[in-house]
C-alpha cells in the first residue's frame, strides 16, 4: 500500500499539531489518539525503544519529555515516500524544558520523526531522532530533573 504526496503532508501536519499540542497540559495521549495503531515499533534516540500496545509510548512520554517540557516550536519540513507509506519530518525545534517550575530553558535542536504508516492509514513505526547528548539540551534536563526530584 502507498500513500500520495498530499495524504502524507496532510497526516505530518495533524502529526506535529497533536504533538506540540500534549506539552502543555502532558496529555499526548488525548492530543494523539486516533495517530497511531494498536501496536506500534518505537526506537527514540534517548534510548526508548519499544514494540508493544501504542499506549506503552504515552506512559513513558508523559513521566520523561511529557512532564519536562511545556511547550514547542517547531515548523519542519516534510518527505513523503509514497511506495512505502513513510513520512519523515525534521527540522529545527525549541523547546522549554522547565518541569512546570517557573524558570525557562529554551534549547533548540534538530528533530526528526519518521514514521511508517499501516493499511489503515495509521502509525505502526516511529523514529525519533535528534543529538541525544546536545549539552544545552543535556543541561536543561539535569537542572530541572533535580528540581522535580527535590519537589517529590
Amino acid at each position: 500500500m502507498g500513500i500520495t504526496v498530499a495524504e502524507g503532508e496532510e497526516y505530518a501536519s495533524k502529526f506535529v499539531e497533536a504533538f506540540k499540542g500534549g506539552f502543555p497540559a502532558n496529555n499526548h495521549a488525548a492530543t494523539m489518539a486516533g495517530l497511531f495503531a494498536d501496536t506500534v515499533t518505537i526506537d527514540w534516540s534517548d534510548g526508548f525503544k519499544s514494540d508493544g500496545p501504542s499506549a506503552a509510548i504515552f506512559e513513558r512520554f508523559s513521566s520523561t519529555w511529557g512532564a519536562m517540557v511545556s511547550t514547542m516550536c517547531y515548523a519542519p519540513d516534510v518527505l513523503v515516500d509514497t511506495t512505502n507509506s513513510k513520512i519523515l519530518i525534521t527540522g529545527q525545534a525549541v523547546i522549554n524544558v522547565d518541569g512546570g517550575f517557573p524558570e525557562a530553558n529554551l534549547v533548540q535542536n534538530k528533530l526528526g520523526h519518521l514514521l511508517t504508516l499501516d493499511e489503515s492509514g495509521k502509525v505502526s513505526s516511529w523514529v525519533g531522532l535528534w543529538d541525544n547528548e546536545y549539552p544545552p539540551m543535556l543541561a536543561a534536563l539535569a537542572k530541572v530533573m533535580e528540581k522535580m526530584t527535590a519537589s517529590k
